[in-house]
């Protein structure tokens, strides 16, 4: 999201998963082994990142670097841990605020 007020030194806050279908059906995919090397993971960290590059450049910002592959780690590391899709997103875009030092 970008601040409506120009010049204000508000930072876009990535909305993470904007595939939203995609990433419902991925995470009732059973998770096979421990960590993030399984194909259910890796395909949550893909189309995540993919939603923050694209969150960021339709605001015209560069993304952090580490922004991306941290908070898409963390929503399948959430996922891992049973939360909903929602509630890794609301978990990870809090640490990518302060991590990052962004605005909502």
């Amino acid at each position: 999201m970008v601040s409506a007020h120009p010049g204000s030194g508000l930072r876009p806050l990535p909305v993470l998963l904007s595939l939203a279908g995609s990433a419902l059906l991925l995470a009732g995919l059973p998770a096979r082994a421990q960590g993030l090397n399984n194909m259910r993971d890796q395909l949550i960290i893909h189309y995540c990142t993919l939603a923050v590059n694209a969150d960021f450049a339709k605001a015209g910002k560069t993304v952090p670097a580490g922004l991306a592959t941290d908070t898409c780690t963390c929503v399948a590391q959430q996922v891992n841990a049973r939360a909903s899709i929602a509630q890794a997103e609301t978990i990870c875009k809090q640490q990518a605020l302060g991590k990052y030092n962004l605005s909502p």
